[in-house]
C-alpha cells in the first residue's frame, strides 16, 4: 500500500499518514458505489418514468435522497467513470476520451488519486465489480487504481453470455477477476456481477468496506431477463428492449440491498446511485429506447438529456428518507461527500460535499459554476442560464441552426427543454457566459465557434466523383459537399463534413473542359480525441481524358502525437501553370489509430469537407 501511494507522489502521501492515525474500519460506514451505463434521465418511475417497473431504485430513493438536478461529469462512458473516481473534471482527471478497449491500451494516468486509494488508505476493503473501460493495462486496471477486488470487464461493453467484447473482433474475449482473464462461458453477466457483489459484502462484513459496482446496462446489447421481455412485451419497440434491461438491473439491486439485509449491514451503508450519462441513440441501441422525457439530448449531447441524470443518496436510520433536492450538484461531488460521511480528509479535489445540502432542504448549491468539455464541443451552467458550444441532439429535438446556433444560450428556468436559444435576446449573459468558460484553465479561444466560410472555386457546380464513399454518419450532401464553397466549422459533426472510416478519401472533379489552376485548397479536421486525424499524405494529378493523370504531386503531413489536440486545417498546394479538365486528389487515411493514442488499434477516421480549385 505505501508503495502504491508513493507513487502518487506526496499528496497521497500525506493522506496515507493521516489516515494511519484513524482506527481502521471501526465505527465507519460502508460504501456502495453504483453506476448504471446508458440509463435514461427520467428512466426510473421515481423519476418520471410511468411505463417502468422499478420498485428496489425507487424504495432506494424512498429511503434517503433523490437529486433532480444531477449531472454527470460528460456525456460519454470512459471521461464520466473518470470524473467519479477522482473527483476532478475529466481532463483535470487526464482521461477526457474514452480509452482503448484493447489489453495493454492506455487509460487513466496513475498518478490521479481515486476514491478507492483514499478508502483503502482509510482501512477500507475496496472493490469493483461490473465495467471498467478506464484502461487495460496492469497499471490502469482496477488493482493498480486502489482496489484490492476486481471482478468485471475492462473493455466498453461485452456480450452478456460470452463476455467478448460487443464492438468489433474478432475473438476479443474480455472477463476478469483480481487482473487475471476468467472464463465463465455461457453465464449470465449480470448474475454475474451480483453474486461477485454479494460475496465481497460476506467477505468484508466485520470490516468497513467500499464497493464501486458498476453494472453494463442499459448500454448496448441488449440483454435482459427473459422474464422481463415477457413483461414488457406489449411495449413498443425499442422501449420494450431498454425497459426489460432497466428492470434486469432493479432486481439485483433489490438483490444487493437484501445481501445487506442478511448481514445485518444495511443500516451502515451508504449507498449511492446514478446513471453514467444520458441514454444512446446509436444503432447497436436500436436508435433510442430511453427517454430524457421534457429534456433535449441524449448520450454524446451537452444538452440536459446528455448529462442530467438519475441519482439517489441512501443511508437507512441515518439520512431522513423522501427526500427531494434540487440544488444542481454533479458526480465530482460523491469523492468528497463520501468522504466527509467517513471523516477522512480529502486534498485537491474538485467535487463539493453534497452533506450540508443533504441535512439542510434550504442550503444553496456549492457550485456558481460547472463546465463541461467533449471533444470541440462543450457546455457552461451557471444559476439557470447554459451556453453551449457547437451543441448536437442525437435525438433531433429541435433544430439547430448551423450558423446561428453554434454559441445555444439556454435558461432553464423559462425553457427546460431547450428548444429555444436566448442568444439574440441576451447578448450580455451570451458574453458573460463566453467570458466565464474561457476563465476555464481547459478551455481555449479556438473553442469559441465561428461562422462557416465559404471560398469562391471554379469546381463549384461541377462534377465529382469518390472511389470510396463516406460514412453514412457524416455524408451530408454527397460528395457534391466537398465543391459547394462552403466550408466546415471545427465541429465534425455541423453537417457540412464528410467522414471517412479508416477508408481514403479519391476524388476526381470534373472542371467540363480545361482551366488554369494556381493552387488547390483542402479542409481538413483534427481532433484526435474524436479518433479523427489528419491524412498521412496528400496526392494531387491531373488528366484531360480521366485516364492518362499526369503532374503527380505529393505533400507528406506530420503525424500529430497529442490526445488534446483539435484543430481546422486548411492545407493549400500551389501549383504552376497547371492546365486541365480533370483533378485527382487522394488523401491517405492513416486506417488505425497509432501507439500513442488512448484506443491504439481502432480506426481512424479522416474528415474532409472543401476541395477549393482556384
Amino acid at each position: 500500500m505505501l508503495c502504491k501511494i508513493l507513487s502518487k507522489a506526496n499528496l497521497c502521501l500525506v493522506i496515507f499518514i493521516m489516515t494511519l492515525t484513524v482506527s481502521f474500519g471501526q465505527g465507519k460506514p460502508n460504501v456502495i458505489l453504483i453506476m448504471t451505463d446508458d440509463q435514461g434521465t427520467i428512466d426510473l418511475n421515481s423519476f418520471g418514468a410511468d411505463d417502468l417497473y422499478t420498485p428496489n431504485l425507487d424504495a432506494l430513493a424512498e429511503s434517503g435522497v433523490k437529486f433532480t438536478q444531477f449531472y454527470a461529469g460528460a456525456p460519454i462512458c470512459s471521461p464520466s467513470r473518470a470524473a467519479l473516481l477522482t473527483g476532478l473534471n475529466p481532463h483535470a482527471a487526464g482521461l477526457p476520451a474514452n480509452t482503448s478497449s484493447i489489453p495493454g491500451g492506455k487509460g487513466m494516468p496513475t498518478e490521479q488519486i481515486t476514491i478507492a486509494e483514499t478508502m483503502k488508505g482509510a482501512g477500507y476493503a475496496t472493490g469493483h465489480v461490473g465495467k471498467w473501460h478506464l484502461g487495460f493495462s496492469p497499471e490502469t486496471m482496477p488493482l493498480g487504481q486502489g482496489f484490492d477486488y476486481s471482478f468485471g470487464h475492462m473493455g466498453g461493453c461485452i456480450d452478456n453470455y460470452s463476455h467478448f467484447f460487443y464492438w468489433n473482433g474478432p475473438n476479443r474475449h474480455d472477463l476478469y477477476e483480481n487482473g487475471k482473464e476468467v472464463f465463465y462461458d455461457g453465464e449470465y453477466f449480470q448474475d454475474l456481477m451480483a453474486d461477485k457483489a454479494d460475496s465481497f459484502i460476506e467477505a468484508n462484513r466485520t470490516q468497513a468496506f467500499f464497493l464501486y459496482y458498476a453494472i453494463n446496462l442499459p448500454h448496448y446489447p441488449l440483454q435482459a431477463d427473459n422474464k422481463w421481455r415477457e413483461h414488457y412485451k406489449d411495449l413498443s419497440h425499442p422501449r420494450k428492449d431498454y425497459a426489460a434491461c432497466i428492470s434486469t438491473i432493479d432486481e439485483r439491486i433489490g438483490q444487493l440491498v437484501k445481501t445487506l439485509e442478511r448481514e445485518n449491514l444495511l443500516e451502515n451503508t451508504i449507498i449511492i446511485f446514478q446513471s453514467d450519462h444520458g441514454h444512446s441513440v446509436e444503432e447497436r441501441a436500436f436508435y433510442g429506447g430511453g427517454s430524457a422525457g421534457i429534456y433535449r439530448g441524449a448520450k454524446t449531447s451537452l444538452f440536459e438529456g446528455g448529462i442530467r441524470v438519475p441519482a439517489i443518496l441512501s443511508w437507512k436510520n441515518n439520512i431522513a428518507p423522501s427526500q427531494v433536492r434540487d440544488q444542481v450538484a454533479v458526480s465530482m461531488d460523491w469523492f468528497a461527500t463520501i468522504a466527509d460521511y467517513c471523516e477522512i480528509e480529502t486534498h485537491g479535489i474538485e467535487g463539493k460535499s453534497l452533506r450540508l445540502i443533504v441535512e439542510n432542504e434550504n442550503a444553496l448549491t456549492e457550485h456558481e459554476m460547472i463546465r463541461w468539455k467533449q471533444g470541440v464541443r462543450w457546455a457552461i451552467r451557471k444559476g439557470p442560464w447554459k451556453l453551449l458550444g457547437l451543441p448536437n441532439d442525437p435525438e433531433n429535438k429541435g433544430s439547430i441552426d448551423p450558423n446561428q446556433d453554434l454559441l445555444f444560450l439556454s435558461n432553464l428556468d423559462h425553457d427546460p427543454t431547450e428548444r429555444k436559444n436566448f442568444a439574440r435576446e441576451h447578448p450580455e449573459k451570451l458574453a458573460e457566459l463566453k467570458q466565464d468558460y474561457l476563465k476555464w484553465e481547459y478551455a481555449d479561444e479556438d473553442d469559441i465557434p465561428a461562422k462557416s466560410k465559404n471560398i469562391v472555386s471554379l469546381a463549384k457546380g461541377k462534377k465529382i466523383q469518390l472511389i470510396y464513399p463516406p460514412s453514412q454518419k457524416y455524408n451530408v450532401g454527397g460528395a457534391n459537399a466537398l465543391i459547394d464553397e462552403f466550408c466546415g466549422s471545427r465541429y465534425f459533426n455541423d453537417g457540412r463534413w464528410l467522414g471517412f472510416e479508416s477508408n481514403d478519401c479519391i476524388a476526381t472533379i470534373d472542371l467540363g473542359e480545361k482551366q488554369n489552376m494556381h493552387s488547390l485548397k483542402i479542409g481538413l479536421l483534427q481532433d484526435a480525441s474524436s479518433w479523427i486525424l489528419l491524412p498521412s499524405a496528400i496526392t494531387y494529378s491531373f488528366s484531360d481524358n480521366n485516364v492518362d493523370y499526369h503532374d503527380h504531386g505529393r505533400l507528406e503531413l506530420d503525424e500529430i502525437k497529442d490526445m488534446n489536440s483539435k484543430k481546422l486545417v486548411r492545407v493549400t498546394i500551389d501549383l504552376e501553370k497547371i492546365k486541365s479538365r480533370y483533378v485527382k486528389i487522394h488523401l491517405n487515411n492513416i486506417t488505425s489509430l497509432p501507439e500513442w493514442h488512448s484506443n491504439k488499434g481502432g480506426k481512424a477516421w479522416l474528415f474532409v469537407d472543401e476541395l477549393t480549385i482556384q
